[in-house]
Parts: structure tokens; sequence; C-alpha cells
């Protein structure tokens, strides 16, 4: 099954930097691909906005 290209919005718990060295403080809702939603969340960096495509 193929992820969903669709943005997902994750609210950020850290400074991130996202776009070409920009960074995104904390607080933050970014939209951003599935795959890379699950990965700041593993990592501790952000948080669910809203429930994932498929949970």
């Amino acid at each position: 099954m193929s992820e969903t290209k669709k943005p997902v919005p994750v609210r950020l718990t850290y400074d991130v930097w996202l776009n070409d060295g920009e960074r995104t403080p904390a607080g933050t809702v970014v939209s951003v691909s599935l795959g890379e939603a699950k990965a700041l969340i593993a990592n501790g960096k952000a948080e669910r906005a809203d429930p994932l495509p498929g949970e």
C-alpha cells in the first residue's frame, strides 16, 4: 500500500529546519508528507495535529 501524497498537519514540539535550512519554531503547525510526519513524531520533534490517515 503506497503512502498518501496528501500533506499531513503536525505541531512542532522543537524548532526544526525544514526548508533549505530555514528554521521553523516550536509550536508551529506545518503540513508535511505522511512519512515525514511519522519521522518527526517518532523522533519527538512533533505531535499529531489531527489523526494520521489509516489510523
